[in-house]
């Protein structure tokens, strides 16, 4: 099995590419696991002055292992919360790692970036995505609540309305609605992708180390709620959500490739 997060410097940029092309890069818990260690040895390499995340193949990342879930059919609502909690737990020092760079993060974004995906997109400092990019808030869209930090970094980019909309209804935005609202800052050709990045990094690297680290610190701190706080609230809203017949519902739609019946 090939890794699921390749890794590589060039120049003083750390470049992380998610490694699932044939499941669009859906997160499982290996991806989530290595890729926190690599952002923790990005972050503490000298050498690296910024990072680049991106994904293999024609999207971004899809989201959470969906896939996955065909074995939550049998468990109790109790057990199915439970995994849950689990699974959802294993991933919070990902969250914690992305949270407390001080180290800018570019997101590079083509096709789809789709639920617990966005967080990267959300969590990054610069975003630049090419006229292929869709972002889908699909929580809603299979009876769950937004996880993986959503729900605290959606309204601090695009304010408390927007955030309502976009999650409640289950949005869809494209690369240039998504930067009308703030969530992209730059739209490219395809092809011309890699070249806003050199151009982005270039501008990156030029700045003073320090200056960069200090200015990211201090917006930072200017929100004012904790990342550990609104984790632990989206984790009590999946495993409710987990244990009510819509999930099920919508777990058993997707196996039998039909859409859901919600309640």
């Amino acid at each position: 099995m090939s890794e699921q997060v390749l890794s590589r410097i060039e120049g003083g940029v750390g470049r992380l590419t998610l490694n699932r092309p044939e499941q669009r890069n859906a997160m499982s818990v290996e991806m989530s696991t290595l890729l926190g260690q690599k952002l923790r040895d990005m972050e503490q390499d000298t050498a690296i002055r910024c990072i680049v995340l991106d994904g293999a193949g024609e999207h971004f990342v899809a989201g959470g292992d969906v896939k996955a879930w065909g074995r939550l059919l049998t468990m109790s609502p109790s057990q199915r919360g439970e995994d849950f909690r689990i699974r959802l737990g294993s991933s919070f020092p990902l969250i914690e790692q992305l949270e407390s760079l001080t180290k800018p993060l570019i997101a590079a974004v083509r096709g789809y970036t789709v639920g617990a995906g966005l967080c990267f997109v959300l969590a990054a400092d610069f975003v630049i995505a090419d006229e292929t990019a869709k972002f889908l808030f699909g929580n809603t869209k299979v009876a769950l609540n937004p996880d993986m930090g959503q729900t605290y970094w959606l309204p601090r980019v695009v304010g408390e309305r927007r955030a309502y909309r976009l999650a409640l209804l289950g949005s869809q935005l494209g690369s240039a609605e998504a930067k009308d609202l703030g969530i992209v800052d730059d739209v490219v050709a395809p092809d011309a992708l890699e070249d806003a990045l050199t151009a982005l990094t270039n501008r990156i690297l030029a700045t003073p180390v320090r200056a960069a680290m200090e200015t990211k610190r201090l917006i930072r701190q200017s929100r004012l709620n904790t990342i550990t706080t609104q984790f632990s609230a989206e984790v009590d809203g999946i495993a409710a959500c987990a244990g009510e017949a819509d999930f099920l519902e919508a777990v058993t739609a997707f196996s039998q490739k039909r859409p859901p019946k919600f309640g």
